[in-house]
């Protein structure tokens, strides 16, 4: 008799498990995008001692290849020190490589969980599972294992929440709608587009030693300015809205591609994201209410924003803005 993978999650908790070793190919390709900035100072360093090509290109190779190796080696002893289980009482999580900690949930108090794979965790099968209890203090209200394989993830969800998986779904609550991408440039974002790609623009030509190039240019710019300003400052606040709106609507894709809010038995999950997919299951017990906000921009649109009232829910990672209780896009 074949078995579900929420009876193998089952069948395996008494036990400890390891998180899935693919994180270490899911490391190395993440540690690129260091090894681009570093790439980016070391050719600027060494062509101001006046290194040879052929000096560059071996020296950047090498730090090329040490950073992989630091990166993936760091990922090795962190997944080596990790490991979880599950048990009929408690989720514990034992992890760190230098101080070793052990975390645990019991399973009564979990109010959601939220499944997560940024494009290089979904290249390799990989998802992060993060527990809420629904608690406010403590650093103990969120467990996260990260990584697990898809299928686990979604097996431990179903178990976590005590949900059959052959329980059916009461259909979907709403689904994208991409006429709602009207409303995505009703926001302050909108007018300062510009100055956030400008900033991006200006780190990246700094740290391959193009200062000069954008001093130049910005001195350019403010010279047009001050000789044509019945000209140039209309023509700037164009560019700016253009490059603000189309930004929204980028955003408005990533955050919320694939939208679809579902009722299930007992809870909500919602689903969304284009290239980083989020799933996040909440009790209905747990709902206290909603909140509709008519932030000026969307009231003046016609639209407004939904929001969940409710334990459980968690905070956004650190350096991120998007809101979490968040039911629908704008």
């Amino acid at each position: 008799m074949s078995t579900s993978a929420g009876e193998r999650v089952a069948d395996g908790e008494h036990g400890w498990r390891r998180l899935s070793r693919r994180s270490l190919w899911a490391s190395a390709v993440k540690s690129l995008a260091i090894v681009a900035g570093a790439t980016a100072g070391l050719v600027r360093f060494l062509t101001e001692q006046d290194w040879t090509f052929a000096g560059i290109a071996a020296a950047c190779a090498g730090a090329a290849v040490l950073i992989v190796l630091a990166v993936v080696a760091y990922d090795a002893a962190r997944l080596r020190a990790s490991r979880w289980r599950l048990t009929p009482e408690r989720l514990e999580l034992l992890s760190g490589v230098t101080t070793r900690r052990h975390r645990s949930i019991p399973r009564e108090r979990v109010r959601s969980v939220d499944l997560r794979a940024d494009p290089v965790n979904r290249m390799f099968g990989l998802t992060v599972v993060k527990v809420g209890t629904g608690e406010h203090a403590g650093d103990d209200t969120e467990l996260a294992l990260d990584p697990l394989a898809r299928h686990e993830a979604e097996a431990l969800r179903r178990t976590l929440l005590r949900q059959e998986e052959d329980a059916p779904e009461h259909g979907p609550l709403a689904e994208l709608r991409w006429s709602w991408l009207r409303y995505a440039p009703l926001s302050v974002w909108t007018f300062t587009g510009a100055a956030v790609v400008l900033g991006a623009l200006y780190k990246v030509f700094t740290s391959f030693g193009a200062k000069s190039l954008v001093t130049r240019a910005a001195t350019a710019l403010w010279e047009w300015i001050a000789a044509q300003p019945l000209l140039a400052v209309p023509v700037l606040l164009v560019v700016n809205t253009a490059v603000g709106v189309l930004g929204a609507a980028l955003l408005f894709a990533e955050s919320w591609g694939r939208y679809r809010l579902d009722r299930e038995p007992g809870r909500l999950r919602l689903r969304r994201g284009l290239l980083t997919t989020r799933s996040l299951t909440l009790e209905e017990r747990r709902l206290r209410g909603v909140e509709v906000g008519e932030p000026l921009l969307l009231r003046l649109g016609g639209a407004a924003r939904v929001r969940a009232i409710a334990t459980g829910l968690g905070k956004a990672a650190e350096g991120e803005t998007e809101d979490v209780a968040a039911l629908a896009p704008p």
